[in-house]
């Protein structure tokens, strides 16, 4: 027991901090009066699947310039609570709608760009098992690289909402600061992609390591 901690506490800790926000959430969404104008749950939910897949791209890069390896385990986990998270945000997005959402369950282009971004996550989300990459092959990888793009679309979706919709404006005036601020960091990430830049960074930690090891340009991004 005392190795398995040792081993998986980051882990552990990842799991059981979204698990906790996962249930507060859920708990202030069963306390809210819908008569209300504002619904913080289904805005907090939005935010927590744009952090979660934000935090799950970076550790590649984290494990690029820096050498953290033990974050590694931390990728997969992280981007299925990004997952959940947007399936929760999508579900009480439906709960907020009444019995609108069956004359129409995607009401105008911005709650599409929403439910596009959760259906590539559950693309990625269902390939992510080990019998699923090697039964894709190559094409796993090619796949999973729509991450960036479910990244894109899902910034996209809540900045439009946070500018456009009244009532996010008043539950939380900061929200399209907010998400624009993810938008740069997803930019970055981006970037980070670029050839040049992906052989500078490891160039970059084979100097400050000193390990005397030669530089490995192709570390993947993905």
């Amino acid at each position: 027991m005392t190795t398995w901690i040792k081993d998986n506490w980051r882990w552990a800790i990842l799991n059981l901090f979204a698990l906790l926000m996962m249930a507060h959430m859920l708990r202030l969404a069963s306390e809210l009066d819908r008569s209300r104008t504002d619904f913080g749950p289904l805005i907090d939910s939005g935010k927590w699947a744009i952090r979660f897949l934000l935090f799950s791209l970076t550790i590649t890069p984290l494990n690029t310039l820096f050498g953290w390896r033990a974050g590694i385990t931390l990728r997969k986990p992280a981007g299925l609570w990004a997952f959940a998270f947007g399936v929760s945000h999508f579900v009480l997005y439906m709960i907020d709608l009444d019995g609108d959402w069956l004359r129409y369950p995607i009401p105008d282009y911005m709650a599409g760009l929403g439910v596009i971004a959760i259906l590539i996550l559950a693309a990625l989300a269902a390939t992510s098992t080990r019998w699923a990459m090697k039964r894709l092959g190559k094409n796993w990888k090619r796949l999973h690289r729509l991450v960036y793009a479910a990244g894109i679309i899902a910034i996209a979706h809540g900045l439009l909402e946070s500018i456009t919709s009244k009532r996010v404006g008043i539950t939380d005036p900061n929200a399209r600061y907010e998400v624009i601020l993810y938008g740069l960091l997803l930019c970055v990430l981006l970037a980070l992609r670029l050839t040049f830049v992906r052989s500078s960074l490891a160039n970059l930690r084979h100097r400050l390591t000193l390990t005397g090891k030669k530089p490995n340009p192709s570390i993947s991004l993905d």
